[in-house]
């Protein structure tokens, strides 16, 4: 189950809308989810960049706003927002909780690791 701020993974809306066509009675599709919007959401959804863990690192390293080798929450907070997050300030606080092992508040680039399998897991990715 997706939390409201979570984005949605890559694949996701593509396999939502084969699941609806396959479990809709066909009397209610067009009123239930008309092929206009469903053709529009599955091009949407093919556009989607590809992603790697690598882009992703030098995405969070690229909001290293003082060059100290750290990512404050503040940093985090703004790349979650590049990222699209729906509330960055929540999901900076998370990603600190999940990734920051000797507890300084910030992420070293040895626990940015860490940022990026949380971020990957909850579906961020370029572009957005």
């Amino acid at each position: 189950m997706l939390e409201y701020s979570q984005n949605i993974p890559q694949k996701q809306p593509l396999n939502l809308l084969k699941a609806f066509a396959i479990n809709c009675h066909p009397d209610y599709r067009c009123l239930l989810f008309p092929k206009f919007l469903s053709d529009n959401m599955v091009r949407i959804a093919k556009q989607l960049p590809p992603i790697n863990p690598q882009q992703l690192r030098d995405t969070f390293k690229k909001y290293d706003s003082n060059d100290d080798g750290f990512l404050s929450k503040a940093e985090l907070e703004n790349a979650f927002k590049s990222l699209g997050s729906h509330l960055p300030g929540w999901r900076a606080r998370r990603a600190l909780h999940h990734a920051d092992a000797n507890g300084d508040n910030s992420i070293s680039l040895e626990e940015l690791d860490e940022v990026v399998k949380y971020a990957m897991k909850h579906g961020y990715v370029l572009g957005k």
